[in-house]
């Protein structure tokens, strides 16, 4: 009997640990600047607006940030759920849905940081 080798779950499991390491960053990066810089004492919109104004990298960032949240959390979920063993049409629905949530989450995101740049 030959063993079939297979990389699907490879990609998923890659992809988690490289999202874990940006939110673990963005987490020391968002910690600094909203509660430990000078003038980090008032919070509000203008404040926070006037930073993500201020740089293309703040955008960057936060538009990177929004994908990786959402496809750390679901990924997690995934990896949850396949622990249980599913059938193949369980795992499709499933993953079907999964999918439909994070693009429907990624764009819900975007469209609400996106204005913040502008405002």
């Amino acid at each position: 009997m030959t063993e079939k080798r297979t990389t699907r779950g490879v990609y998923g499991w890659f992809l988690q640990r490289i999202t874990g390491l940006f939110l673990a960053f963005f987490l020391i990066v968002h910690l600094n600047v909203m509660h430990f810089s000078e003038g980090s004492l008032e919070i509000d919109f203008a404040s926070v607006t006037a930073r993500l104004q201020s740089s293309p990298f703040w955008a960057a960032f936060y538009i990177l940030f929004i994908p990786s949240v959402v496809f750390h959390g679901l990924n997690g979920i995934w990896g949850i759920y396949m622990d249980y063993r599913p059938g193949l049409r369980a795992k499709k629905s499933v993953l079907f849905i999964l999918w439909l949530l994070g693009i429907a989450l990624t764009m819900y995101g975007t469209w609400g940081l996106i204005p913040l740049f502008y405002a």
